[in-house]
């Protein structure tokens, strides 16, 4: 029952009392004294009645969700009431709003110790490897490995640090630059920035897009360019594959385009499918570079009312797959 409801029964039910007693004894055959008696103490009885009623209803399960309120600063977990009225309603979307803030520290606490891990351990070989170098009888061939092996731990730093730049910029800004393209456009100006950003590493990428290549989407380019590279980078950093393909496809299904990225790299494990997507996973035991690539597509696609997903077949291939609404009346 509604607040409200229970505030307007207390006081019509007070009403009704006080005025049947009212008319009762103020009939001309009853003690003028005993009436006043009665209805004085009836009033007072509504009133005090009513007053309780008040703090039971309303001002208790205040008081006690301030109580909780402070409990939680202390670390306590919030619970939920069995109320149907607006209180209840309150009570439970405080305690639901400790929930989500809970599991957002946990996931941002698991981002910190993943980056640290994930910075810590290079610079500590970035550290050891300098303290070599102070060694003046140290050999060329030797000096030189060192440095190189200096300047790869530097750029997983550098990986790290740009990952996380990357997942915050777009969290924190969600405003969305919407233009309208064709699926073709789409996948083959993103196997040429692939192409470009991989030349010198002997991967083959390619586009095909079916027979939905006319068909429009109304997306974010810029955004949906982070999906591609992220995947994609994903792909030459864990395919294990020396001679790496990367295939762009299309497909039209419903009112939907799915776009699948696929490597022919050794692929996930079906345990690991679901967990690739949250932020800093990784499928390496080593957690070298875990990266926020995967994570940031999911955020993406999802911004644009689409969903995402990985398909693999362990040792053959991996494909990141999303879905993209086609726009049904073209627009020039």
């Amino acid at each position: 029952m509604k607040l409200g409801t229970k505030l307007i029964i207390m006081i019509v039910s007070a009403f009704l009392i006080n005025t049947v007693v009212t008319v009762i004894f103020t009939m001309p055959d009853v003690n003028p004294a005993v009436s006043l008696i009665v209805i004085v103490s009836t009033h007072a009885a509504t009133f005090l009645a009513a007053v309780i009623a008040v703090r039971l209803v309303i001002t208790k399960p205040l008081k006690k969700l301030i109580e909780n309120i402070k409990s939680y600063r202390s670390g306590k977990k919030l619970p939920t009431v069995q109320r149907n009225d607006e209180i209840g309603e309150l009570y439970n979307s405080f305690a639901s709003m400790t929930d989500q803030l809970d599991e957002e520290k946990s996931a941002q606490n698991r981002i910190i110790a993943s980056i640290s891990h994930d910075i810590k351990t290079p610079l500590t070989s970035v550290m050891g490897y300098t303290e070599f170098l102070k060694n003046p009888n140290l050999p060329e061939a030797r000096r030189v490995k060192y440095i190189n092996t200096i300047y790869a731990k530097a750029r997983d730093i550098q990986d790290t640090v740009l990952g996380f730049d990357d997942y915050l910029s777009h969290n924190i800004d969600l405003n969305l630059k919407r233009e309208f393209m064709t699926v073709k456009e789409l996948l083959s100006s993103a196997a040429e920035d692939i192409n470009t950003d991989v030349v010198d590493r002997g991967v083959a990428v390619t586009f095909d897009c079916g027979d939905c290549g006319d068909g429009q989407i109304y997306v974010d380019k810029a955004r949906l360019r982070r999906v591609f590279m992220n995947a994609a980078g994903n792909s030459v950093r864990h395919s294990g594959k020396k001679e790496l393909e990367i295939s762009l496809t299309a497909k039209k299904e419903g009112d939907d385009v799915v776009i699948r990225i696929t490597d022919n790299g050794v692929g996930v494990k079906p345990d690991q499918l679901e967990k690739i997507f949250e932020p800093l996973y990784t499928t390496d035991t080593s957690r070298s570079v875990a990266g926020l690539g995967l994570s940031i597509c999911r955020e993406i696609i999802g911004s644009h009312g689409g969903r995402i997903w990985a398909e693999s077949e362990y040792g053959k291939y991996f494909s990141v797959c999303f879905t993209l609404g086609i726009v049904k009346e073209k627009q020039d």
